[in-house]
């Protein structure tokens, strides 16, 4: 009987124990979050009313931050008490991600904040995010370059940053991202060539780098990439051949590499792509001999 009551006392201890300290976490990880909220240009934001730890007569309720942070808060969902999705479309924050508690949400595998207004640069700490699977900060007006310490999220499966004002090349990091299979960083200011680092991404279905100003010729690595099903490199400065391994890619049904510099043939291994329903190549500088498809 003193054994049972040992037993007891001691899984009563430990589970009284785990309760404070996912409390205390979730704590840290709601206050950390505030801080950010309190950078906003708007904090009348209705949206985010929800994100407070006083209660509803103004009272302190710190100590039951756990509950309400994972249940009330407005985009936020959490997994055993921790912050684990932060889902903020077309939230109406402006702002910046300077202050984004990055080192705060270890367990973040989850981030949209796409269609906000969103300014500033990605900071270098956004690598600390490690459990990331889904980033979308699409929609937005940040600037600079892409870090190329996003490498670190290699549990990455989509990225996506289009329709933005990034300048500079993509990091050649980007490449480490085995993981992924959608990846849009279309409608930006991108310059420099298309990293040959993109061959090592053999699980990426979407690849969407349209309307850049991405130069030099389309790497001959992209036949590695035998799981896309899209290639959307249009409206930038691409010159070259089309690259005859293009015509690994069995499963593509749509290639848009219209509005560029590219030259020479068309090649003749587009023939062996028989999942191709759309295919755009025109405003470029063929030499025109289209092939059998």
């Amino acid at each position: 009987m003193m054994i049972v009551r040992t037993i007891f006392n001691f899984l009563q201890f430990f589970t009284i124990l785990y309760f404070f300290t996912v409390t205390f976490a979730t704590t840290e990880e709601a206050t950390a979050l505030l801080k950010w909220k309190a950078t906003f240009q708007n904090q009348n934001n209705s949206l985010l009313a929800s994100w407070t730890l006083s209660g509803p007569a103004g009272t302190s309720r710190i100590g039951a931050a756990s509950s309400n942070a994972c249940k009330d808060w407005y985009g936020v969902t959490c997994s055993n008490g921790r912050v684990n999705m932060l889902n903020m479309t077309n939230a109406g924050i402006i702002g910046t991600l300077y202050d984004f508690p990055f080192s705060s949400l270890p367990f973040l595998d989850y981030l949209d904040l796409s269609m906000n207004q969103l300014s500033g640069t990605i900071p270098p700490e956004i690598g600390k995010l490690t459990n990331l699977f889904y980033l979308d900060l699409s929609i937005n007006q940040i600037s600079g370059t892409i870090p190329p310490q996003i490498s670190s999220l290699t549990k990455l499966g989509t990225l996506h940053i289009f329709v933005n004002q990034l300048n500079g090349s993509i990091p050649e990091e980007i490449g480490h991202l085995r993981s992924l299979t959608e990846l849009d960083l279309s409608s930006n200011i991108l310059n420099g060539s298309i990293p040959v680092s993109l061959g090592n991404l053999n699980n990426l279905s979407v690849l969407h780098l349209y309307e850049n100003h991405l130069s030099g010729s389309i790497p001959a690595e992209i036949g590695k990439l035998v799981n896309l099903v899209e290639l959307l490199l249009d409206t930038n400065n691409l010159t070259g051949h089309i690259p005859p391994e293009i015509g690994e890619l069995v499963n593509l049904d749509r290639v848009y590499l219209d509005s560029n510099q590219l030259t020479g043939h068309i090649p003749s291994e587009i023939g062996k792509m028989k999942s191709l329903e759309e295919l755009s190549i025109n405003t470029n500088n063929f030499l025109v001999q289209f092939p059998k498809l």
